[in-house]
């Protein structure tokens, strides 16, 4: 069975010349994914979200996310959480400065698929959508994407 594309709603602001897929090569010898670009910091350069499609990085609950952050020299890990499934959306509402995301939940025995709410606790986001601090978003009163 195919994996589903990733959904991202975001504005794509600037450009960055760090390599992700490299890095994603060496250093999680991931070489199946789907990206994008967001600003998620609001410093004016993108981060990168990037949805790990190889088999080794998903199961029936879903694929890993993992958000990268350029730093000059390479990227800082923001984000490595397993089970999350499109769609990802960039919500309007931020935590410790950095925009809010959200993730379908469902598979590997979740019973009632919900959407995540991940928030930046300052230094990272969640690792796995299905536990704390991970809100489950009421559908009716998610933010609108930006």
């Amino acid at each position: 069975m195919p994996l589903p594309s990733l959904v991202l709603v975001a504005s794509v602001l600037a450009q960055s010349s760090a390599d992700p897929a490299s890095f994603m090569r060496d250093t999680f010898q991931v070489t199946e994914f789907e990206t994008a670009k967001a600003d998620l910091d609001g410093d004016g350069d993108s981060e990168f979200l990037i949805w790990a499609t190889a088999r080794d990085r998903c199961d029936e609950a879903g694929c890993t996310l993992f958000v990268l952050s350029p730093n000059g020299h390479g990227f800082d890990v923001k984000m490595k959480a397993a089970f999350t499934n499109p769609p990802i959306r960039i919500l309007s509402t931020s935590t410790h400065g950095w925009r809010d995301l959200a993730v379908a939940v469902s598979g590997g025995g979740i019973t009632r698929p919900f959407e995540a709410q991940m928030r930046f606790d300052g230094a990272q986001y969640p690792g796995d959508p299905r536990l704390a601090p991970a809100v489950a978003l009421d559908p009716a009163s998610a933010d609108a994407p930006p």
